[in-house]
């Protein structure tokens, strides 16, 4: 800013003189005829001398002279062959690369005989897990059987030994657990289960027999002839209504036996 031209002019000068030449004067000195003055003509003329040696030393503007020379310009016609081309040879490329595929996935293909040999271990790897499954289930059909007859060995061995054995006659006392329940935690339904599994139910006579025997043995009148004095007190009450219920589910059996 501070910097002089070849006449003694700073930048800095120029801008003091457009600040002091205020806008409301330069309207009112359009409005008005130009009276000439020495100093601004000279500033004017000086400022004009600066701007012409800044051009001849760094030169005039000019955007194109910064833009790219294409010496080789596309016209319509040569873009339209280009996009033809460029068109063709992207589907001439996806050809080849489908035919590529469908070659390679012959040479990957299976004879006839292998598919065979692979259907057929299919077919023996599912019979062999078929069979495998049907042994599981028919283990699983034991054990569940060797359960249910257990529970029922272990209650009637229960039952002989509270209702019939020697301890029936004892003073010992009876908890809610020294009952012989079918299930001691199951439902009422579960103990039936117990006391009547093994018994073929298509076997009426049979089924008839061992359905009045449970009956006689948990009806509330037998049971509180044989047990009632030795009950626990605080197992009393839970005790006598479990043996009601018992008894109210086999009178349900028996009498769907009559209808």
């Amino acid at each position: 800013m501070a910097v002089p031209n070849s006449a003694g002019v700073t930048p800095e000068d120029l801008l003091d003189f457009m600040k002091r030449t205020k806008p409301s004067q330069m309207a009112e000195n359009q409005n008005r005829p130009r009276e000439k003055d020495p100093e601004k003509e000279w500033l004017e003329k000086l400022f004009g001398e600066c701007e012409d040696e800044f051009n001849e030393t760094f030169g005039v503007y000019d955007a194109d002279d910064f833009l790219p020379v294409d010496d080789d310009e596309e016209d319509f016609g040569d873009w339209s062959d280009r996009i033809r081309r460029e068109y063709f040879d992207k589907k001439n490329a996806e050809a080849q690369r489908l035919a590529a595929m469908a070659s390679k996935g012959r040479k990957k293909g299976k004879s006839k005989q292998e598919r065979e040999k692979e259907q057929q271990n299919h077919k023996d790897l599912h019979e062999k897990l078929q069979k495998e499954h049907e042994e599981y289930l028919a283990r699983a059909a034991r054990k569940e059987e060797e359960t249910r007859l257990g529970k029922k060995r272990r209650y009637d061995e229960r039952c002989a030994a509270t209702f019939h054995g020697e301890s029936s006659a004892g003073s010992s006392k009876l908890s809610y657990s020294d009952i012989p329940w079918p299930a001691p935690k199951g439902t009422v339904q579960e103990m039936v289960d117990v006391m009547l599994h093994g018994v073929d139910r298509k076997d009426m006579p049979a089924f008839r027999k061992m359905l009045l025997k449970q009956q006689r043995l948990w009806h509330p009148d037998k049971f509180a002839q044989r047990c009632e004095a030795r009950l626990e007190e605080k197992d009393k009450r839970r005790i006598l209504d479990t043996v009601t219920a018992l008894s109210q589910e086999l009178n349900r059996l028996v009498q769907s036996l009559r209808t």
